[in-house]
Parts: structure tokens; C-alpha cells; sequence
């Protein structure tokens, strides 16, 4: 249970004290400035709780706090204030989300009393968040396993772009990077409304006709409808909405959001989908990179320069055949499987298609009353 506490004051006698006195209480980290405040919670935290002055020299104790919370969002905030700067503190507590306002000088016991209160909302905050992050979590995985096992063709798509996906994500400084993630594994949610036969035309990329483009093109709507109906998804909601959106403004949804407005994640969801319909059907990694450059207006240029980082530090993978109770999470199908149940084949896992623990299950029990060929071909990355 984190019990660390950092004290930030300009006054060096009033930070020994703090230690002397909650020495028991807590595992207590002092800085001597904001400055100080600000490195400590980047090079020694995360703090349960922050107890800071507002009148430091450099940096007032409400605009260090508020730095601290954009690395430490959970991180419990308690400001210190003199009676001089009461009517100011008050005023920026009002805007800066700080748990509790104390006036100096302020006595030991209503210190402890504080930490007590804080730590509570510490142990909710957390606990809460959790869980909150345990069942999406669990339901992403549920909607992902079943539309792999419904539409695996379409699935596989989705586990080859992740290592792509992942790379531009830090590449850019996607501060939401779990969003952007979740957004790629459901951004093929709406898949299910359209026939294979469509599908076969986008994966392999075809032309289209005007009917099949504009029937097409209703897929992120819908799926970002349905991701919507689960509580705290509207930004993966969002993402999904906006994966065909053009960076000059052009495709679905039909609005006036373009370029940087579009949702980051959209962008780089964009951007790594065409790149992977272009290797699916032949073509090279530098080639297919040079391809997306050139098509001015389609992509964020940021996240194109960003993707062909990745290409070149892409780690390596090995080649190799297992069989079916060798396969491990993780591995990656390095071809399309199929099984065979008397005269019928049945795509049962496309390739890419990373590799869980319920796709290793759904091959072994399909493999009690389908004739599966074996060993199978698989990649693992290399570090």
C-alpha cells in the first residue's frame, strides 16, 4: 500500500520539522523549492500524497501542483498557505482540484488528520480506477475474441498493426496510449455489417463501386455506436468514429474536423490500417511508406515520418513450426489456418493473428472434430 508522502516548502526548519513529526506515519520525501518539488515526484514517486506550500520563490505551490498532477493523476494534493495569501489559495483551489487548503501555522495532530483523510481518498481513487480498468479490460477481450472467432480474417488485420501502432503511439507522444490501443483492437467492430465479399475487396485492396464505398464507409459509425454504450469509452468511441477521416477534412464522419482536431489516435489508426492492406497485398515496407507519403492530404505527416521510424527499428522475427499444444501467447500466425471437416475447409485463425490464451483454447478444442494440419507456422519477435 503506497504510504509516501512529499512535503514542499521553501522554509528548510519547517521541513524538518514535518520529518521529525510524521517520521512513523509515512515514508516522507522533503524538497526544498517547487523546483525540487517537481523533480522529486518526477525521479521518486509516485506519492500517495503531495503537501505543499503556496508561497515559494519561482513557482507558487498551486502551479507546481497542477505540473504534479499531470504525471500523478492520482496523486492526493494538500497546499499550505499563509493567511496573507488566504483569499488567492482559495481562488486557485477553486480551479486546481487540491484536496484539502490548510493555514500555517498548522499543528501536528490537524497534519495527521489530513494524511488520514488523504490516504482514504488515495486507496478510492486507485481502487476505483482499477477496477474501472479490470472490466474494460475484460470486455475489450470478450468483444475481441469473439468478432476472431467470427471474422477472422478481418482480426488478423488488427494483431499485425498493433506492433506498428504501439511504436508511432510513443513515437508521437500519444498521451493516451491504452485508447488508441483499445480503439485499433474494436476499430473492426462495425466489420460485422458488412458481407465477406466486401470485406475480401477492402483487405485485398480493390476498387470499389459507389454503392459498396458509401456501404463501406458506414462501418465506423455504426462501430463506434455500439464501443459507445460502454461506460468511459468516448474517446475509444471517438477514435473509432474518426479512423476514415482524411487529414484534409475528407471521409466519414461528415464534419468540419480536420488535420490536428481529428483525434490523434484516429490519425495513427489511419495511417498504419492502409499501410498494412498495402503489405497484405505485396508490396515492401519502404515502398509501401513511400506510397502513403505521397498521398498528400490523406495522413498527418507527423504520424507517416513516425510509422517509418518504426519500419526501420522493427524488431526482427523467427520462423518457426509448432504444434498445437507447443503454441504459446504471444506467437503470431505466420499463415492463414485452416481445418478440414470432411469435405468443408474452415478458415479458423488468419494470418497475423496474435496469438491468447482463448485462440490457443478454440484450436485445441477444435482440433477434437477438425482435421488440422500440423505443425503450424509461426513468428515470435526477437528482442
Amino acid at each position: 500500500m503506497n504510504r509516501k508522502v512529499l512535503f514542499v516548502d521553501d522554509d528548510v526548519n519547517l521541513l524538518e520539522s514535518f520529518r521529525r513529526q510524521l517520521r512513523k506515519k509515512a515514508e516522507l520525501v522533503t524538497a526544498e523549492g517547487a523546483k525540487a518539488g517537481i523533480e522529486a515526484a518526477a525521479r521518486q514517486g509516485p506519492f500517495s500524497v503531495v503537501i505543499s506550500d503556496y508561497n515559494m520563490p519561482g513557482m507558487n505551490g498551486v502551479d507546481m501542483l497542477r505540473v504534479i498532477r499531470h504525471g500523478c493523476p492520482d496523486t492526493v494534493r494538500v497546499l499550505l498557505t499563509g493567511h496573507a495569501d488566504l483569499e488567492i489559495a482559495i481562488q486557485a483551489v477553486n480551479e486546481g482540484n487540491i484536496f484539502r487548503l490548510l493555514t500555517k501555522p498548522c499543528p501536528p495532530e490537524t497534519i495527521e488528520k489530513v494524511l488520514d483523510d488523504a490516504f482514504r481518498h488515495f486507496d478510492l481513487i486507485t481502487a476505483e480506477r482499477e477496477l474501472l480498468e479490470k472490466t474494460l479490460t475484460g470486455s475489450v477481450a470478450v468483444l475481441c475474441d469473439l468478432i476472431s472467432l467470427v471474422k477472422p480474417e478481418v482480426f488478423g488485420r488488427v494483431s499485425r498493426i498493433l506492433p506498428f501502432l504501439r511504436g508511432v503511439s510513443k513515437r508521437v507522444g500519444d498521451p493516451r496510449p491504452w485508447e488508441t490501443e483499445t480503439a485499433a483492437q474494436l476499430s473492426v467492430v462495425g466489420f460485422i455489417t458488412l458481407p465477406d465479399s466486401l470485406i475480401n475487396k477492402v483487405e485485398k485492396g480493390r476498387p470499389l463501386s459507389d454503392a459498396e464505398e458509401q456501404q463501406f464507409l458506414g462501418h465506423p459509425t455504426f462501430g463506434a455506436r455500439l464501443v459507445a454504450k460502454i461506460p468511459r469509452m468516448e474517446g475509444v468511441a471517438a477514435i473509432v468514429a474518426y479512423q476514415e477521416k482524411r487529414f484534409e477534412g475528407g471521409g466519414p464522419p461528415r464534419d468540419d474536423i480536420k488535420g490536428e482536431s481529428i483525434p490523434l489516435g484516429a490519425r495513427i489508426l489511419k495511417a498504419v490500417v492502409d499501410f498494412d492492406i498495402l503489405l497484405a497485398n505485396g508490396m515492401l515496407k519502404g515502398e509501401a511508406i513511400a506510397k502513403l507519403e505521397r498521398r498528400k492530404g490523406v495522413y498527418d505527416p507527423a504520424v507517416v515520418a513516425a510509422l517509418a521510424e518504426v519500419i526501420r527499428e522493427h524488431a526482427r522475427y523467427v520462423l518457426q513450426k509448432v504444434h498445437l499444444h507447443g503454441l504459446v501467447p504471444g506467437m503470431i500466425m505466420a499463415e492463414d489456418l485452416f481445418g478440414q471437416r470432411g469435405t468443408e475447409t474452415i478458415l479458423l485463425i488468419a494470418k497475423g493473428r496474435e496469438l491468447n490464451e482463448t485462440v490457443i483454447e478454440f484450436l485445441l478444442d477444435n482440433s477434437r472434430s477438425v482435421r488440422i494440419n500440423q505443425p503450424v507456422a509461426v513468428i515470435q519477435p526477437v528482442a
